[in-house]
């Protein structure tokens, strides 16, 4: 039996946090480095990591979701300058604000469940 507090949601809540904290770090980067000469865009996709974690869990709903790791890949969609550099500040702009969405609802879904843990664990001392 799994622990309430710390089942296969809560842990893709949390790694769905912890990747959104690293995504934030590498596209600040991208926008830091927006006049460095030869610099290329990088991304952390996270997308079909999730996917896989998630239709994983539904096949075997006994087990935690295992979860790859995300690893940082090159951001070829933003058009190469004649500096060599290939950041894309609108492109950027747009990441940061989805992947602030995203760390602003996993963040609310986890209070959520843990105010849900709370208000249980205080009915069943009152009854």
């Amino acid at each position: 039996m799994q622990n309430a507090m710390f089942d296969a949601t809560t842990l893709l809540l949390s790694r769905t946090l912890g990747y959104s904290l690293r995504r934030h770090k590498v596209i600040a980067a991208n926008l830091a480095n927006v006049e460095t000469p030869n610099y290329k865009a990088k991304d952390l996709p996270f997308a079909a990591v999730l996917k896989s974690a998630v239709v994983r869990g539904r096949s075997d709903r006994t087990r935690a979701p295992h979860f790859q790791e995300p690893r940082l890949v090159l951001d070829v969609t933003g058009e190469v300058r004649f500096d060599g550099n290939n950041v894309n500040n609108e492109n950027e702009m747009i990441k940061l604000t989805k992947n602030s969405g995203l760390f602003s609802t996993a963040s609310q879904l986890i209070k959520y469940k843990f105010s849900s843990l709370s208000r249980a664990i205080s009915s069943s001392r009152g009854a």
